[in-house]
């Protein structure tokens, strides 16, 4: 069953003491999404998530731009790279594009609903690393093949065939999270997922090595 698109409990409602709600907010859907950039300011699992992928999906853009540096253009911009060397590129892209979307496994259904919140989170986030490492892979490839055929053109080549997939598997957004979701509950499971992202995440565990307050 699908969640609703609308909270039973928002997400900014006041719970206890005013602060964000400590537990999954049951009942949250797509519609509770404040949006990308809004969420950065929230103090949730969501948007903890997507201001750590909004730096790591810039990462590319840097090598790029670093790229003239690191790449001996020999020969113009196309440099002496033969055509086939665009070849592994391709392949990597078929890969990513093809095996990206497979993950994260499917859910078994049954499991109690604050089980299940707790087990899409998990499954969430190994699955938007694993889409992130498959779509970062074509990028890079590009880097030691450029380096090899002398030419920046290759990278960029590499850039333009990975950066739209990076953004589109690993990017968390409204529509990735519920792409995400539907690939979890694709077995009838409810995974609650939206229930969880958009609760507050757990507090800072204290350093193992602070005296506490009685301590002499």
């Amino acid at each position: 069953m699908a969640p609703a698109s609308f909270s039973m409990h928002s997400p900014e409602a006041p719970q206890g003491a005013g602060g964000p709600p400590a537990g999954p907010v049951f009942g949250a859907g797509p519609g509770d999404d404040p949006g990308y950039l809004a969420s950065l300011r929230d103090a949730t699992v969501l948007g903890r998530m997507r201001l750590t992928m909004l730096v790591l999906v810039g990462a590319p853009v840097l090598i790029l731009a670093l790229t003239p540096l690191i790449v001996d253009n020999r020969g113009g911009a196309a440099g002496d790279a033969p055509p086939w060397i665009y070849a592994p590129l391709l392949l990597a892209a078929a890969v990513a594009a093809l095996a990206g979307p497979r993950a994260p496994l499917p859910m078994a259904p049954g499991a109690p609903p604050a089980v299940a919140a707790r087990l899409a989170l998990v499954q969430f986030r190994q699955g938007v690393l694993l889409r992130f490492a498959l779509a970062e892979g074509v990028i890079l490839l590009g880097l030691p093949l450029a380096m090899i055929g002398h030419a920046e053109v290759v990278f960029a080549a590499g850039f333009a065939t990975g950066y739209p997939l990076l953004l589109w598997l690993a990017l968390p957004t409204t529509g990735g999270v519920e792409r995400l979701r539907r690939r979890l509950e694709s077995r009838g499971a409810e995974s609650h997922l939206w229930a969880v992202l958009l609760a507050a995440p757990p507090p800072e565990p204290a350093s193992a090595g602070r005296p506490g307050p009685d301590a002499p």
